[in-house]
């Protein structure tokens, strides 16, 4: 079965730099294809299910090995042709190499499994897990894209996604099938761009340099697009973004907004600390269901709009609000889930840190007419164990970390009736849902699918408090 002759020297069978032949069985969670070598597991980093591989170990822990693909020996039935030129080398997708349907079988035995296994639920809980909803495009659906800028100035200067294992270097990608083709052509006339004005990308090893992030985002509805472009607070370079942002209109006519935000922390998140100016409103709309919502550069709104429409119908469905009750919606965003409860219940508040974010998710409940939401920007943390008595009804949407301990502690003292958890992460979802079975039963699980040809799963778990 291995490449090599194995000695009784030899430590393991599974050193790194080893080359083996495995079988794939199935999909992990995180994506790596899962075989086994004389009983131990091998993370596969590309494997598919149904490949034969030769397969070389990077990594040999006590209880598994890790292993990339060196040569795929059979193919699995259910491979398919990838159809972005980029896919080979970058990091954005990861399974367009797999049909889809394969793609949503395994992605909801993940989510089964990860729940009955590492949250120690049970089959019980594996059998509340619904088929996932498939996304209704699988390509160019994302209405949000990050790129970073790397590399010194002139034609070293990159501008694009990270490639494969890399958290460093960049790839200059020239299409993407995620987002737009406007959006990739966008990248393209930036990139040029900056080249000529002689700055760097900001290196945050040293601290210096300009330029370090653009994000596009592209109403799928409305049409309407923004440009945020982040850099280090440079007031020199001040006319090079102003040129920046009138060479991007007068390229693209419908360019709706260009925004300029400044980031002195070298954490490199594509996100502004200080807005320097706007061109046009600063925001752009897009329609969601029946609601119009305004999204400022910064604040988080679900990057796949049609189906968070699905995502968001399917949780308040699991919610089962009576029309009497007080529902709070924590990590609210722009508010909308907040919307939609909403229209559920006799009062909606949501929690958001984030002032900006806070201010439109106040903008588009006036907006939208509707009367019974309320927002505040206040940390989650605060409001749970600020509040004088519960809520009938709770919404979270945390981040990929799920939910802080001390938060999960105050929401079993406050104990409201009924919790929708909506998580993007089902490895944190079944961490904080063990926690939480000492005084909530799990009713379902609905996973959805917001991110094609990637691991991630998004679900909504809705819990019923016990008697």
């Amino acid at each position: 079965m291995s490449s090599h002759r194995l000695h009784s020297e030899d430590l393991s069978p599974l050193a790194p730099g080893r080359e083996v032949e495995l079988a794939v069985d199935k999909l992990a969670l995180g994506g790596a294809g899962l075989a086994r070598f004389e009983g131990m597991a091998v993370f596969v980093e590309r494997g598919l299910p149904g490949q034969r591989v030769l397969a070389r170990i990077t990594a040999a822990k006590k209880r598994h090995a890790e292993a990339e693909v060196v040569q795929v020996l059979a193919p699995s039935p259910h491979q398919a042709e990838p159809f972005c030129p980029h896919f080979a080398d970058c990091g954005g997708c990861s399974h367009q190499d797999l049909d889809y349907a394969q793609q949503l079988h395994w992605k909801h035995l993940q989510v089964q499994e990860t729940l009955a296994r590492l949250g120690n639920l049970g089959d019980e809980a594996a059998a509340k897990v619904h088929p996932v909803i498939p996304s209704p495009e699988t390509r160019h659906f994302r209405n949000k894209m990050e790129f970073a800028f790397g590399g010194a100035s002139g034609e070293h200067l990159s501008l694009g996604l990270r490639p494969r294992g890399s958290a460093d270097a960049l790839l200059d990608i020239t299409t993407c099938f995620l987002q737009s083709p406007q959006s990739a052509e966008i990248v393209n006339a930036a990139r040029a761009f900056c080249r000529t004005t002689g700055y760097p990308a900001y290196d945050p090893a040293r601290d210096l340099g300009l330029w370090r992030h653009l994000v596009v985002r592209e109403a799928k509805t409305t049409g309407q697009t923004m440009v945020h472009c982040i850099t280090a607070p440079w007031r020199q370079a001040a006319d090079a973004v102003r040129d920046l942002a009138d060479h991007l209109h007068a390229a693209f006519p419908g360019l709706t907004t260009f925004v300029h935000s400044t980031r002195k922390t070298r954490l490199a998140v594509a996100q502004g600390e200080v807005q320097r100016f706007a061109t046009g409103p600063g925001h752009i709309e897009e329609n969601l269901g029946p609601f119009t919502f305004r999204i400022s550069a910064d604040a988080f709104f679900q990057t796949n709009t049609t189906a968070a429409h699905l995502l968001y119908t399917a949780a308040l469905d699991l919610a089962r609000f009576e029309p009497s009750w007080t529902v709070w919606d924590l990590y609210c965003g722009s508010g909308g889930l907040t919307l939609y409860a909403a229209k559920r219940c006799h009062k909606a508040l949501g929690f958001e840190s984030d002032p900006r974010t806070v201010e439109d998710a106040q903008s588009n409940a006036a907006d939208n007419g509707v009367p019974n939401c309320e927002f505040h920007a206040v940390d989650v943390l605060h409001a749970l164990s600020q509040a004088p008595y519960p809520p009938d009804a709770v919404i979270l949407d945390p981040p990929r970390s799920g939910l802080h301990p001390d938060g999960l502690k105050e929401l079993l003292r406050l104990a409201p009736k009924r919790i929708i958890y909506v998580s993007c992460n089902p490895a944190t979802l079944a961490r904080d849902l063990a926690t939480l079975k000492e005084r909530y039963a799990l009713f379902a699980v609905q996973p959805v699918d917001l991110f094609p040809h990637s691991p991630h799963i998004e679900c909504a778990a809705a819990l019923d408090r016990l008697k």
